[in-house]
């Protein structure tokens, strides 16, 4: 939301390139730490759509506790003022025939993106990893269930 916003209007959100600054440094010491064996950046698809082809290939259900995912400083004002860029719409509408919304209503929200030092359980990568009362467990893998998503 906040690049959408950027590119157009051209105003700058300092907070936003710093956690993208420390995210994959983050994330890339605790999943090496936590013995990830596999692990891939959420740019491209967001945290739903890269969620799906992990838990896809590994015919697993990702549950995901909605209330649990953070958002930057600013991210969902910029969503409530219309900044959605055009990839973040198709991407949601690509992954959403995969996802059980679990009665909440498909607010079109991105998540901001997570990443994980164990299979089962994932953290906020832009945290502090040092400091536990930074992390939050956002979700978790179960044996398949009838949809590949659950978003809860």
């Amino acid at each position: 939301m906040l690049n959408a916003r950027h590119k157009q209007t051209g105003e700058a959100f300092p907070q936003a390139v710093a956690t993208m600054v420390e995210l994959n440094r983050a994330a890339s010491e605790a999943a090496l730490v936590g013995g990830a064996r596999c692990a891939t950046d959420i740019t491209g698809f967001g945290l739903l759509g890269h969620l799906y082809k992990l838990a896809r290939a590994s015919n697993l259900t990702a549950v995901i506790d909605a209330d649990a995912v953070p958002y930057l400083e600013g991210a969902r004002d910029a969503l409530d003022a219309g900044y959605v860029s055009g990839g973040t719409r198709r991407n949601l509408e690509w992954v959403t025939p995969h996802v059980a919304w679990g009665g909440r209503q498909r607010r079109g929200r991105a998540r901001t993106p997570a990443a994980g030092r164990r299979a089962d359980q994932w953290r906020p990568a832009g945290r502090r990893r040092r400091d536990p009362r930074n992390r939050r467990i956002i979700g978790e893998l179960v044996p398949r269930g009838a949809h590949v998503i659950e978003v809860r």
